[in-house]
């Protein structure tokens, strides 16, 4: 598959990264280093890991901010500290958590803490599936926006009544912003700081829409992010040298959040012409940077499909599909970065049409 894919000159798929093979992109990050004469770094403990901590904290409008290798443990720090913090035994996620579909119940299992649904699966998280929690949960997690709808964004006014509902059952409301980054537009043109202000935490990924080699970001206030650096320490998280993704996510972030506008207005664009070929996109209209399009085909139906497409056009229409609902068929991701919004839509949105006709015949 990644032969064919390499193959292809306009690509959708997931993970991003748009510096070609792995050598030239370490040669791109190791250029970066010389230019911020940076020394060896080790723990973490070095100028690059406070610049990008510092930067973030800003933008998210918070005191203070700590790096991770990866989401899911940054995450876990956070469910375990609001978890000693209330003295409770549960968090509260809804049906498309990331906790829930891909860490392999992590939560249970190591955390050792108990998860109640709140929501259902097509709609986002409102005050109501809050209130009808059975018991106070130590914190809750809403995502921003929600990956398996598509990128569904609830408005303002949904978003801070369900924050209000988690304080007061006196449980802390953290945000998984994986793709926060993209969110603006569909909560009012409103900055991070704002869209961050009511949650106790946030997490936002550096690999997922910016497109770095890896990494996170756990925000918060000081006790907070004190808590979470000895998570991070327990949990293994303390790399001796994390700087080659440390360094990749700092010269990448303010580029693409500059760039992010762009991204979605292409996004909405794009989506537009592929629902013109006949096929469901979700949600409608675009919210974000990414979107869905429904498919009545398996992953295995839609892999044969995509690879003939492939052969023929030169154009590699995706790789994340998802079978996760109770709906026949399934979902394919598609996220739009600067790479893909500068690609020839004409070719890509022919690829989509001539799905469709195989689809049909």
């Amino acid at each position: 598959m990644s032969e064919l894919r390499d193959q292809c000159d306009i690509r959708i798929g997931f993970p991003r990264g748009d510096e070609g093979s792995p050598a030239r992109w370490l040669r791109t990050i190791a250029d970066y280093l010389e230019n911020e004469d940076v020394t060896d770094e080790i723990y973490l403990s070095g100028k690059l890991a406070e610049k990008l901590e510092t930067y973030c904290a800003d933008v998210l409008g918070k005191p203070a901010a700590l790096w991770f290798p990866t989401g899911t443990m940054a995450q876990a720090a956070a469910a375990l500290i609001h978890a000693q913090a209330t003295g409770r035994k549960s968090i509260a996620l809804h049906p498309t958590s990331h906790l829930v579909l891909h860490e392999d119940d992590g939560v249970r299992e190591l955390l050792k803490l108990d998860v109640a649904i709140m929501g259902e699966w097509p709609r986002v998280i409102d005050a109501r599936d809050v209130q009808t929690l059975d018991d106070d949960p130590a914190c809750a997690i809403i995502e921003l926006p929600q990956r398996h709808n598509g990128g569904l964004c609830p408005d303002w006014e949904t978003l801070t009544g369900a924050v209000a509902e988690i304080h007061a059952r006196g449980a802390r409301a953290h945000m998984d912003g994986a793709r926060l980054w993209s969110t603006r537009d569909a909560l009012g043109g409103r900055s991070y700081a704002e869209i961050c202000a009511p949650f106790d935490s946030i997490y936002a990924s550096f690999y997922k829409e910016i497109g770095a080699l890896g990494g996170a970001i756990l925000a918060g206030d000081e006790a907070i992010v004190e808590q979470a650096r000895l998570w991070r320490h327990r949990q293994g998280g303390l790399l001796i040298r994390g700087w080659p993704m440390i360094a990749d996510a700092l010269r990448r972030l303010p580029a693409v959040i500059e760039a992010m506008p762009a991204c979605i207005g292409a996004a909405r664009e794009i989506a537009g012409r592929i629902r013109e070929t006949g096929f469901q996109i979700e949600p409608w209209p675009v919210q974000t940077s990414m979107f869905h399009v429904r498919l009545p085909l398996t992953k295995a139906e839609f892999a044969a499909h995509r690879d003939a497409i492939a052969r023929d056009t030169k154009v590699w229409i995706g790789g994340s599909g998802w079978e996760l609902d109770a709906r026949p068929g399934m979902s394919l991701e598609i996220a739009v970065d600067a790479q893909l919004a500068a690609a020839d839509r004409g070719r890509l949105v022919a690829a989509f049409a001539l799905l469709k006709r195989r689809i049909d015949a």
